[in-house]
């Protein structure tokens, strides 16, 4: 025996496919707001400072690093640990367990947070902040698992 939908369930799948898309879209709109938001802060506050990228060539969260910067226009200076001697014995004097290292002045942070660097352009530079800083950044402070 072939049952077939009636009207009332056709229109709830509807219904149902209808609020999903309105839920993802929602929710990739308000995440494009929180960004867009967020590099502004970023671009506001930069004034004369750089950011500086710590970057090897294999690092999948550089990659989305600088792709995450360059889409949102902002401007920074990549340093490749692997290719430039001077970058890496920077990179060794922080302790780093790996990369992506951001610098923003005095500031360092292991991983890519955007809204670590909207906060880090307009806090004070730490106090004897100079190539390395008082904190530099640890595995235990990392984003990344």
């Amino acid at each position: 025996m072939n049952k077939r939908s009636s009207p009332a369930n056709t229109r709830s799948l509807w219904s149902l496919a209808l609020l999903l898309v309105l839920i993802v879209g929602g929710s990739k709109a308000f995440n494009w707001w929180q960004d867009t938001r967020t590099a502004d802060r970023i671009k506001a506050g930069l004034g004369q400072q750089r950011i500086t990228l710590y970057t090897t060539q294999t690092c999948t969260f550089c990659v989305d690093a600088k792709f995450w910067l360059r889409t949102h226009g902002i401007t920074w200076d990549e340093c490749d640990v692997e290719r430039d001697a001077s970058c890496k014995a920077t990179f060794e004097a922080q302790g780093a367990p790996g990369t992506p290292i951001v610098r923003v002045g005095g500031h360092w942070y292991l991983g890519f947070d955007p809204n670590w660097i909207a906060e880090a352009v307009i806090a004070p530079a730490p106090a004897g902040s100079g190539h390395q800083a008082a904190s530099s950044p640890k595995a235990d402070t990392s984003p990344r698992p």
